[in-house]
């Protein structure tokens, strides 16, 4: 079975370099935890009903051809992160340093696959239609997998270059450093997130390729007298 590979990164304090300098601490810890729930399954739409669902697969039939939806796999990649930030304060000298302690980043996806009852009191299609539909369950893991080590080699990299830490700084100061510090870990994975975004459509267009709608129906004859039967009020 196909699996999500959780990933933890540490990366090391750079110090700054001056007469008074930040204390020591802990690395800081990056963890990457990707997380799919089971697929779950809806069968109780009919065919009319699933046709009203606007999907952003391109029609492969082209400009003449009428595309039929006989069912959907739907369920956002959700993006989630927290940060807990270190910080030490020197009265003495009125300086503060502040670090990432911990970064966590949580990539979540629950998929949901619709099938039209009709379809799927027929053996045959139900079978046909899942193995196409658990196709794009596939890609959506594959590509949480791809882009949970992503995010966390360019946290990695994007941090490193600052330090992961700032300071000396005044003490008045280390609220606002605080949140340019959260400000750059948002713009770091919500460009991850969007590019993600673009590759995961992309990916999953392939699968609703025209030979792969035709193989569909091929692996079941039998239905395409009740196919008509079916699908005769919705070509019109």
């Amino acid at each position: 079975m196909f699996g999500i590979d959780p990933v933890t990164l540490s990366s090391l304090l750079i110090l700054a370099g001056s007469n008074v300098s930040c204390p020591t601490h802990d690395p800081t810890e990056i963890n990457i935890i990707p997380r799919t729930e089971k697929v779950k399954y809806d069968r109780g739409q009919t065919l009319k009903e699933i046709q009203k669902y606007s999907t952003d697969t391109v029609d492969p039939y082209g400009f003449h051809g009428t595309t039929i939806t006989q069912g959907f796999m739907k369920g956002r990649i959700q993006l989630e992160h927290r940060i807990k930030f270190g910080q030490s304060i020197n009265k003495g000298y009125g300086f503060a340093c502040v670090w990432y302690k911990e970064i966590t980043v949580k990539l979540h996806i629950d998929p949901t696959i619709v099938i039209a009852k009709e379809l799927y009191k027929d053996k045959c299609m139900r079978k046909a239609i899942l193995a196409h539909e658990l196709k794009h369950v596939r890609v959506d893991r594959e590509i949480v997998n791809k882009y949970a080590r992503s995010m966390g080699n360019k946290l990695m990299k994007e941090l490193k270059s600052r330090g992961f830490s700032a300071g000396p700084l005044r003490i008045d100061r280390a609220q606002e450093v605080s949140q340019k510090m959260q400000h750059v870990v948002d713009q770091i994975l919500e460009l991850e997130y969007d590019k993600m975004g673009i590759e995961r459509r992309e990916r999953q267009r392939e699968v609703d390729s025209l030979e792969e709608y035709n193989s569909v129906d091929d692996k079941c004859p039998g239905f395409e007298k009740k196919k008509e039967r079916l699908y005769s009020d919705l070509m019109r």
